[in-house]
This record gives structure tokens, C-alpha cells and sequence, in this order.
């Protein structure tokens, strides 16, 4: 025989909502993997579960299957998941922790209200079966440190001091001969004999701002060339520049009354609530249909939705 624990389970790898009756509804969202640098961890896809307490309506989804793999009718699943659940909501309700295997941990808070965990050493992301958790060693630059130049002189600095004198005046006597005698620079007029003399005072080259204007830029025509049966024409076009135009699209937000699995049970809920002055319509998410009281674009437009539905004693919840 299933027990309730294990068909549940099974559902929620299958299914993005999974409402048990009298207890609340699960919901799964699907996760792209990630990498922790900073710990040097990569985790691979999963699917995030949450709970919502007011999802507590009877949907079929659960009872169908308890029936099916337990040879059971409708009505004793029913009772058999309720008789269950009773169990959960008393071990809850006397400030123990309930731990459904694989799925979560349920508490009571301080202040009275239940609380959910989800159980991470478990994936339900059937596609990600056999992907663990990789630890890794993140690659650490460290920076190269500076190696200061330190020059050794001997010890007999004498030698070394006319070794520089020397390598400084021998090149400036090679070009004291080379450029007078064997190029024709003193010839050419640029420089004399003076410009050698370090004691000749040497005045400073003086220079003249001239502006220049400069035509401004033009659009360059695109020409376009065709040919009839008598001549060629040539026609000049300009392309103006076309701004480009970024669009900004609000989000809406729906303010949810009941997700079910069975789209007549959710026409059913809308067309009831339709009744009672409520401007419904039915949002298919994947396999699940969600019966909307109205919409808005934020969460102050949906107040008035949200106060007639709470007068009406109607559990709701938003849908982002």
C-alpha cells in the first residue's frame, strides 16, 4: 500500500501545484543551476518548493491518485488522506516539528504561525537525477610583488667614475667631427658652429595660433542606380537616423482565488464567484488553471479586490 508521504512526493515531481486537503498546497518553481564562487561550490538545477496555507481546497488531484495506486474508491481516499492529515495538523498544532521525508519540515512559529522548510538533500527535478553538488578550489590571483633593481658598485669607484666620463665624451667628439666635416649640415644653413657653444644665450622659438574653420559636415546621399530600356537613371536619397524607441511593459499582477488541476472545477469556482460581483477569468499556468478575482499592476490597485473578497470570507492569494 502508498502511503499518503510517497504519492505525494510523486506528484510534486510531476506537478507545479499540489494542494492536500484541510492541511495546504505546495507549489514548485523550477531553478537554472549556479555557481558559489566565493565557496567554490556548483549546484546543479532543482525545483524550489513552497507552501501556501490557503490553498486547503479539495482539487481530486491527490484523491485520484491515492485511489488508483491503493485499489480504492474516491470517497475512501478522501477519508483516508483526511484521517492522515489529522494526524499532521495535531502533531503541528502541539508545537512539534513534522517532517514529511524528502519533501520538508513543518513548525509553529512564535507567533502561530506554520512554518516550511524544504528538505535540499532531495531533488525533485526529474531531468537533474544523478547531478550532485561539485566542490571546487576557486583560482586565487595573488599579486606579483615588485623586485626592486639595486646596482652593486666595486669597490674601486674611481675606475668606474672615468669608465662613465669616457663612455659620455667619446660619442659627443665622434659627432663634433662627423657632422661638420662629412654631412653638408653647416652647408644647408639650419645650424653654425654657434649652436655647439654652451655659453651662447639661445632664444626661444616663437610661435604664431592661427585658427582654421573647417566646413561642417554633410549628409552623404545614397545613390540608387536602375536602368530602362532607354537610359540609365540615377536617384539621390538621404536615410534620415532613426531613434531608437525602448518600450517599457508594466507587470500584471492577478489576484488568485483557486488553482486546480481540472479545468471544469475551475470554470465551476468562476462562474460562483461571478455571481457574487467579481470580474473572474481562468489563467492556465502549464497543466494547472488558476481562477483570477481581477488584476492590477501593483498591489494597491488589487485592496478593493482583496477587502471584498476577505468580507466574503474567500481565501486569496497574489499571483506576481
Amino acid at each position: 500500500m502508498a502511503s499518503l508521504n510517497e504519492i505525494l512526493l510523486e506528484l510534486l515531481q510531476t506537478n507545479d501545484c499540489v494542494v492536500v486537503p484541510s492541511f495546504g498546497g505546495f507549489i514548485v518553481k523550477q531553478k537554472s543551476a549556479r555557481i558559489d564562487l566565493e565557496n567554490g561550490m556548483a549546484f546543479p538545477p532543482y525545483k524550489e518548493l513552497g507552501f501556501n496555507i490557503q490553498l486547503r481546497a479539495q482539487d481530486g488531484l491527490l484523491a485520484n491518485r491515492y485511489g488508483l495506486l491503493n485499489h480504492v474508491d474516491y470517497a475512501t481516499s478522501i477519508r483516508q488522506i483526511e484521517f492522515e492529515v489529522g494526524h499532521w495538523n495535531e502533531t503541528i498544532a502541539l508545537g512539534k516539528s513534522l517532517k514529511i521525508s524528502s519533501i520538508g519540515q513543518f513548525w509553529k512559529d512564535p507567533e502561530g504561525n506554520i512554518q516550511f522548510e524544504q528538505d535540499r538533500s532531495f531533488n525533485l527535478l526529474m531531468t537533474a537525477y544523478g547531478l550532485e553538488v561539485i566542490r571546487f578550489i576557486p583560482a586565487r590571483l595573488e599579486p606579483l610583488e615588485e623586485i626592486p633593481a639595486v646596482i652593486k658598485l666595486p669597490s674601486n669607484a674611481k675606475v668606474w667614475k672615468y669608465a662613465a666620463a669616457a663612455a659620455i665624451a667619446i660619442p659627443i667628439a665622434f659627432y663634433t667631427y662627423w657632422i661638420p666635416v662629412k654631412t653638408p649640415a653647416l652647408e644647408s644653413g639650419m645650424f653654425s658652429y654657434q649652436d655647439f657653444n654652451p655659453f651662447k644665450t639661445q632664444n626661444n622659438s616663437a610661435y604664431q595660433e592661427t585658427q582654421v574653420e573647417l566646413p561642417s559636415l554633410e549628409e552623404v546621399p545614397v545613390e540608387t542606380t536602375y536602368t530602362d530600356a532607354y537610359q540609365n537613371h540615377t536617384i539621390r536619397t538621404v536615410t534620415p537616423h532613426e531613434p531608437t524607441i525602448s518600450i517599457i511593459e508594466p507587470h500584471v499582477m492577478y489576484c488568485i482565488a483557486g488553482c486546480f488541476s481540472s479545468k471544469e472545477n475551475a470554470y465551476r469556482l468562476e462562474q460562483k464567484l461571478v455571481g457574487l460581483g467579481f470580474n473572474c477569468q481562468v489563467l492556465k499556468e502549464g497543466s494547472l488553471y488558476k481562477v483570477s478575482l481581477g488584476q492590477g499592476f501593483s498591489e494597491e490597485v488589487l485592496d478593493s479586490i482583496l477587502n471584498k473578497a476577505t468580507s466574503l470570507n474567500i481565501q486569496t492569494w497574489i499571483l506576481k
